[in-house]
């Protein structure tokens, strides 16, 4: 029987992720595992010690309230939570900078401890989260311009139009298309058109983007949503926008520099009624109407 013991323990102690014994009134009174010191710091320096007194208030606090969760009514309870480190009084070694965990926490069914217990399954998931983030980037954001694709500022957009008419504020919608970008690809090849994209989304950016949400609809097609912000106000951001546009200067092949051109449509909410579809409508039609005149921005 002490040999299956010891064997039991070497195989506990040599488990990457540790296991900590966590008491019902927040002390760590023993630990197993967490061998792997890439992911998991030296956590023996915390035995003894209660969560207050090595962790940040409103970490032991959750950390408590959870342990105290699964005593009360005997079941799991899974968290996920983040942590660095530097911010655990007593622990050495192990990864630098902010990580991920995911903690599975059970009540110990066990009277050893001199007090209601848990053990508390720490896994760092730091990779994952990180690959997740990459993803949900990928999912929402143009490639080229690092704007919002087109899926993402749609459902932006109606979150936005929502909250909108739930609190009677306003809501501005700009669309902004390029002029030269056709002629500038068919002329030079993509790569000079991809130049030129770049450009307009750079200067849109450094217009909008602190002023509410800028996306990429199509190639040479961009639009603002303005939260709070009126329609006469909005028309201001676009031409100033497209200001900001013409001002670069984009060099092609042979020494030849051409200016960006651009056309707008603003409008904003202006009915229980309007949805996304009635505004796009909007600022489509305030571009047609340009054509034929001088003007280059057009509320409708």
């Amino acid at each position: 029987m002490p040999q299956t013991h010891s064997h039991l323990d070497a195989i506990a102690n040599a488990m990457p992720d540790p296991i900590f014994i966590m008491g019902q009134d927040g002390t760590y009174l023993d630990i197993v595992g967490g061998s792997e010191r890439t992911l998991y710091a030296d956590g023996s320096a915390l035995i003894g010690k209660k969560y207050h007194e090595v962790l940040p208030e409103q970490m032991a606090n959750r950390f408590l309230k959870i342990v105290q969760k699964s005593i009360a009514t005997g079941q799991l309870q899974e968290i996920e939570y983040q942590l660095a480190n530097a911010e655990v009084s007593g622990v050495s070694e192990g990864p630098a900078g902010g990580q991920w965990y995911e903690a599975r926490i059970y009540p110990v069914k066990s009277e050893e401890y001199g007090q209601p217990a848990v053990i508390w399954l720490a896994i760092n998931i730091t990779s994952r989260k990180h690959m997740e983030e990459q993803i949900e980037h990928l999912s929402s954001t143009d490639p080229l311009t690092e704007l919002y694709n087109r899926d993402f500022f749609l459902g932006v957009l109606d979150e936005e139009l929502n909250k909108a008419k739930t609190n009677k504020q306003a809501l501005s919608l700009i669309k902004i298309d390029l002029d030269c970008f056709k002629r500038i690809t068919d002329g030079y090849g993509h790569e000079m058109g991809d130049k030129a994209i770049l450009t307009a989304a750079h200067a849109i950016k450094k217009v909008a983007k602190d002023l509410g949400y800028v996306g990429r609809l199509s190639c040479d097609q961009f639009m603002i949503a303005l939260p709070g912000v009126k329609a006469v106000d909005a028309f201001r951001i676009a031409k100033l926008a497209q200001e900001t546009i013409s001002a670069q200067n984009i060099k092609l092949e042979d020494g030849v520099v051409t200016c960006l051109t651009s056309h707008a449509g603003v409008t904003e909410v202006r009915s229980p009624d309007d949805d996304s579809q009635i505004l796009f409508k909007r600022v489509n039609e305030a571009i047609q109407a340009l054509h034929g005149t001088r003007e280059i921005t057009r509320t409708m």
